[in-house]
């Protein structure tokens, strides 16, 4: 487990790629419910509890279906298992470094210097999701990182709205 959590650090420092990881049925399960669990958490820290859970497992299918979709466009189904590890082991990371910063905004007060403060640190962690994704994608499609950086781009923007605009507007 301690590698694998060093191979997915190297993918988010742009060490290595998704390459670097096995393409293992059982793993990318396991990869799957944490970072369902860890989008639940991020909303619920955000949003409140009502949600929560659908936001996790919508975000789950989103990011599914768009990574799926891009490498079969891309001519590179094949490395699905390893890019999704990637995406989910990464985002797991990433989002787990979000909901300390939230929980920490929330206990220092949202509305006070402090928790503005430290909420402001939210915004470094969403650029270093998309050049991580962007680093992702370029490594998954053999493409230019400007490849990478629209997809990724597009994926956090459409992921959000969906998210954060319709999903409460269907469960409502």
């Amino acid at each position: 487990m301690q590698s694998l959590v060093g191979v997915l650090w190297d993918i988010a420092l742009w060490r290595r790629g998704p390459g670097a990881l096995p393409a293992s049925g059982p793993l990318l399960a396991r990869a799957a419910c944490a970072y369902a669990a860890s989008s639940a958490l991020e909303a619920w820290l955000v949003n409140g509890p009502p949600l929560a859970v659908l936001s996790g497992f919508v975000d789950l299918a989103f990011t599914t279906v768009v990574f799926w979709l891009c490498l079969a466009v891309g001519r590179r189904p094949h490395r699905l298992q390893q890019t999704l590890l990637a995406v989910f082991g990464t985002g797991t990371l990433l989002m787990l470094a979000s909901a300390a910063v939230i929980a920490c905004a929330d206990a220092l007060g949202r509305d006070g210097d402090a928790g503005k403060l430290v909420a402001n640190l939210s915004l470094p962690l969403v650029l270093w999701g998309v050049a991580v994704l962007a680093h992702i994608v370029r490594e998954a499609l053999d493409q230019p990182l400007v490849t990478g950086v629209a997809v990724a781009t597009s994926y956090v923007v459409l992921g959000t709205l969906l998210i954060e605009e319709l999903l409460p507007r269907l469960a409502g």
